[in-house]
């Protein structure tokens, strides 16, 4: 019984899911599409043992994750990016689908996602992607980036610090770890806004900031992507 809900839950999924990503032809083709399908499903079939995103939602996740991603994916250049933090590939994973002749370095530190993100590169055969069970302050490159990409980044030292300050040290320990001219995203909310266009750091020059709001038809509450230079 409840193995014929699940099926007839994801059937309706796939009708709906296949109808919003096909919105989208400007970036994906069926074979995309059908990885990207593909590729939730697998999430979500993990995400039932052990929670991997915060939603039980598949649909939820589409709308907001996967489609936020699509138009991310907008104001990337081609080249290599290290998704810092990737967890279950949100949204490096994603942006190896849509961009498969850019390179990925997805880099968490917890295993679970790890062995998830393994799987998935093996199930759908990516071969744009390279994944690293490290800890941001050991992180360390062999070459330099085109973009490094943050979301949701967690650390007690910055929790409760106002946004300014916190873009601040996110900045500095990146540029700590990685060496040579590349471009931070953050992805974030609405407190985007408050940052001002030039940050002054200490022992280094003036960084350049720039604010990119991500359109949502489905949600009113839109993200943000925080470019710092």
């Amino acid at each position: 019984m409840l193995q014929s809900l699940y099926g007839y839950i994801m059937l309706e999924f796939n009708t709906e899911a296949t109808k919003i990503l096909s919105s989208q032809i400007s970036h994906l083709d069926g074979k995309t599409i059908e990885k990207s399908l593909k590729f939730i499903r697998l999430l979500f079939d993990w995400h039932d043992n052990k929670n991997l995103i915060s939603t039980r939602d598949p649909l939820y996740f589409l709308k907001r994750d996967f489609y936020d991603t699509i138009q991310f994916s907008n104001f990337l250049k081609k080249g290599m990016h290290v998704d810092v933090g990737t967890g279950a590939g949100i949204p490096g994973l994603i942006l190896s689908i849509l961009r498969p002749s850019d390179k990925f370095v997805l880099v968490d530190r917890r295993e679970y996602p790890i062995r998830f993100l393994k799987h998935v590169q093996l199930a759908l055969n990516l071969e744009n992607i390279s994944i690293k069970q490290v800890d941001v302050n050991k992180l360390s490159l062999s070459s330099t980036p085109t973009s490094i990409i943050l979301k949701n980044f967690s650390n007690k030292k910055i929790s409760n610090l106002p946004i300014t300050k916190k873009m601040s040290y996110l900045y500095k320990l990146i540029k700590s770890r990685v060496s040579g001219d590349y471009v931070i995203f953050v992805i974030t909310g609405s407190l985007a806004l408050k940052i001002p266009k030039t940050l002054s750091l200490p022992d280094t020059t003036e960084v350049s900031v720039s604010v990119k709001k991500l359109d949502s038809p489905f949600f009113n509450e839109c993200k943000y992507i925080l470019e710092m230079i």
